[in-house]
């Protein structure tokens, strides 16, 4: 029995010391913060190993490292990263949140904020941002560490904050340079009249395609453009250099932005109507798009030197970039700047080279009921110190940081997007440009919204619905739209 009490004790005392050892001496209750470690770029769980391989061309652990420095100053929590991400998997994500077994830490899409409005899944962070980031140095508010416009983005229609962004999201075309030499196109596209020549001199010039992309972010880049002289008089609630909900449902209430014509019988036309002719440039570039586009694997025909531009996120790049089979000379570009060349309705251009932030990370109910959220929200501050987001960020070689200076470390096929980033702020300062999204309805508007938008454009792709019935059948949309945005977030008009 002596024995035994005393092997039982070592192995108690021992329990003791490892605890002490891993938790700096604190005896306490540990809280665990479970993270879904997932990102629009990529996803930052820790690879199975650490060395670069063709099955494994980009091992990271930065955010365990991260964590686990985190821990050392923190010793009341563990941060737990799952093996694998949801990437934001609803299916999956929705059953959790009503359950409260989510991650207290979940990547998301963030266009999904709006339509999870009033179910209590998320913290609001507004109260948060207004601190200060104890790990920046003379920080006065979280909120510093981001451009106000950029950060606009993350905002929902009821005028909170329920994400933190990790990331600039590189954005550009890839281009083949050997295609385009053989097409006579000598200069990069700086307009998109100019960018419009080039693919029709690829596709006629060349046996190969021209152009295409697997999303529409561009469209945005359009819709900017071609309503930016709208942001002085529909900016006002919330200043910021952006168009939020309850501003863009202000300005429709008040005609100063105006789709609908304000009344569309079955004779209407929409000739003259911006909104109308914002659909029309959207499908300019389409018309080069290959055959049976749908089907067509862009990335396979890039790399195999068939295809001549198509549209990319650091994502993108960074794959390609790595392909063996690439045997020709490639660059990334800037999106061309809409002029007056192509359409009387470009004003002031979209900022280039970054589309604003990415990677939504959520902080969940069920860190609300297992009491982690302050936790949870100081991890986020640590991760979005610049010195600490220059390492969590620059070795996934996808991104850009969000403060990016002179030390930090990106991936080189980055280098000339955040250069042309880097140079449109400047214009931004003198009123010549406009950042990214900064009038963007259909991702203000809300998801559904959202949703019919890149429906209504591929059915004009398909040949199911003419540009004019696309215009109307939204335009009906956006003033449904409207009214429910109303209704649901009971605005006060007063401030109108």
């Amino acid at each position: 029995m002596k024995k035994i009490f005393i092997l039982i004790s070592l192995i108690v005392f021992g329990g003791l010391l490892a605890n002490c050892d891993n938790n700096n001496g604190y005896d306490g209750e540990i809280k665990t913060i479970v993270v879904d470690a997932g990102g629009d770029i990529g996803n930052f769980n820790t690879t199975p190993i650490m060395t670069p391989s063709e099955a494994n061309p980009f091992p990271y652990n930065t955010l365990e490292t991260l964590a686990r420095e985190w821990e050392a100053l923190n010793p009341g929590y563990k941060i737990e990263i799952n093996k694998t991400s949801s990437n934001g998997d609803r299916a999956i994500l929705v059953p959790q949140l009503n359950n409260k077994t989510a991650p207290d830490i979940t990547y998301q899409n963030g266009t999904v904020v709006n339509m999870d409005l009033g179910k209590d899944y998320y913290v609001a962070l507004n109260d948060y941002l207004d601190k200060p980031n104890k790990y920046v140095e003379g920080n006065v508010a979280w909120k510093d560490l981001y451009i106000p416009e950029e950060l606009a983005q993350n905002m929902a229609s009821d005028g909170k904050f329920y994400t933190i962004t990790l990331e600039k999201i590189p954005v550009g075309i890839m281009y083949n340079k050997e295609i385009l030499a053989a097409a006579g196109v000598e200069e990069i596209p700086k307009t998109y009249a100019e960018f419009l020549q080039a693919l029709s001199d690829i596709k006629t010039k060349t046996d190969k395609e021209a152009y295409t992309t697997t999303y529409t972010w561009y469209d945005i880049v359009l819709e900017s453009t071609m309503f930016s002289d709208i942001l002085t008089e529909s900016d006002v609630l919330t200043v910021n250099g952006k168009i939020d909900t309850e501003e863009f449902v202000r300005a429709f209430d008040k005609g100063i932005w105006n789709p609908t014509l304000n009344a569309l019988g079955a004779n209407a036309t929409l000739e003259g109507n911006r909104y109308y002719e914002y659909i029309k440039v959207t499908k300019m570039k389409t018309e080069y798009y290959p055959e049976n586009w749908q089907s067509y694997d862009a990335h396979t025909n890039f790399v195999n030197g068939n295809l001549a531009m198509v549209e990319v996120t650091g994502r993108e790049i960074r794959k390609l970039s790595i392909n063996k089979n690439v045997d020709f000379e490639w660059g990334v570009m800037p999106y061309p700047d809409l002029t007056t060349e192509t359409t009387e309705h470009a004003y002031a251009p979209s900022i280039r080279g970054v589309a604003g932030l990415a990677t939504p990370w959520f902080i969940t109910n069920s860190a609300v009921q297992k009491g982690t959220v302050e936790g949870a929200v100081d991890f986020l501050m640590f991760l979005t110190a610049p010195e600490n987001n220059n390492r969590l960020i620059g070795d996934l070689k996808g991104g850009i940081p969000l403060n990016p200076d002179a030390s930090t470390e990106i991936a080189p096929y980055l280098q000339d997007l955040l250069d042309i980033y880097t140079e449109d702020k400047e214009d931004v300062a003198t009123n010549n440009r406009v950042y990214w999204g900064s009038v963007n309805s259909w991702a203000m508007l809300g998801y559904a919204y959202n949703t019919a938008f890149i429906k209504s454009l591929q059915d004009i792709d398909n040949g199911v619905k003419t540009p004019e019935e696309v215009a109307k059948s939204l335009a009906q949309t956006i003033k449904n739209t409207v009214q429910a945005l109303k209704i649901e977030n009971n605005y006060d008009e007063t401030k109108w």
